[in-house]
């Protein structure tokens, strides 16, 4: 859909009485949450990335505690790492996405596709706990707050991230996947030391971010870096709204808010959207606020963080510099 058109209409139904239910209605009926096209992998992919990192640490999976900034729609995150070992996930949002019907349409997509989810999952797919879960979920009968009782998911919709209701190091990792790029940078500081007081103290923070204009996920005619073309105000009357709302940090600054809030950094990957940097190099017109910025910082669209708060922790055992795999995110 041309970015400008869902624009308007995201702002239209934003402005009108109970936008929440009526946004999800048209996602629903002729948007991507359309029965049929609910799919987990993203979501799934993300928890291996995320377990893989943490197994790299010497750290094992099983037994840990997580806490899910951003729930959304479904628990694709928290069900993962369920299958991967975790032996609980608290899940937090702001406002009451969840959706019952979009859960069980991916456990279902899961039931009909065992073999994709098990590539996915790749080495963690071989644990013997892992099977055992998956066999739990596919076997599953029942509803919503049974299926996460199941799993040991504690779910706090309208949850404020910077200020939980869980005691001091009672998380062993801090985890989100595409969410940060939709808080602001005070609301992020916030949340950061939010997580130093929960987080145990060998506790890390690993959070897959998407620093590129979501707009063009639905629009091929524009490039990643389409928004660095407007000024804040200009840009917050196009995606100003609760739908849509984008910080437009760029990695290099969420690397130094990670740094500012005390976290030290073991590792982290970006990728460069190569399209956006052509496009850069051949004069995209960006607006002031960005155009001091080199292309490379510009036009990074994928930056995953893997982070601590403890001078202990040891380093993981993966490979360094830019990461070259694809990872689509909506």
């Amino acid at each position: 859909m041309n970015w400008q058109r869902k624009a308007r209409i995201q702002n239209l139904i934003a402005a009108l009485p109970l936008s929440n239910s009526l946004y999800y209605a048209v996602q629903r009926s002729v948007g991507s949450l359309r029965t049929g096209r609910t799919n987990p992998l993203e979501y799934f992919d993300a928890a291996r990335r995320t377990v893989e990192w943490i197994r790299a640490t010497g750290r094992a999976v099983e037994g840990m505690r997580f806490l899910e900034v951003g729930t959304g729609r479904n628990v694709n995150l928290p069900t993962a790492l369920w299958l991967c070992g975790a032996a609980e996930v608290t899940t937090v949002d702001l406002n009451a996405y969840l959706s019952a019907a979009l859960v069980f349409e991916s456990n279902e997509y899961v039931r009909q596709h065992e073999g994709e989810v098990l590539k996915v999952f790749g080495a963690e797919s071989e644990r013997t706990q892992f099977h055992a879960r998956l066999a739990a979920l596919l076997n599953f009968k029942g509803d919503l707050d049974a299926l996460l009782r199941m799993m040991n998911v504690r779910y706090l919709p309208r949850a404020d991230a910077a200020q939980l209701p869980l005691a001091d190091a009672s998380v062993d990792a801090h985890v989100s996947f595409a969410v940060f790029e939709h808080i602001p940078a005070d609301v992020l500081a916030r949340i950061l030391a939010e997580a130093r007081r929960i987080l145990a103290d060998d506790g890390l923070l690993l959070h897959i971010i998407d620093p590129s204009d979501h707009f063009s996920h639905d629009d091929d005619s524009i490039t990643a870096i389409n928004f660095l073309q407007f000024g804040d105000d200009e840009w917050a009357k196009w995606a100003g709204n609760r739908f849509m709302y984008h910080n437009r940090l760029r990695a290099f600054e969420y690397l130094e808010l990670f740094e500012r809030a005390g976290v030290r950094v073991i590792e982290q990957k970006q990728t460069i959207d190569e399209p956006s940097l052509g496009a850069l190099r051949n004069g995209f017109p960006l607006h002031r606020q960005f155009a001091h910025l080199a292309a490379e910082q510009l036009a990074v669209r994928s930056l995953n963080v893997l982070g601590t708060f403890s001078t202990a922790a040891p380093a993981p055992e993966v490979g360094k510099g830019r990461e070259v795999s694809e990872l689509k995110v909506s």
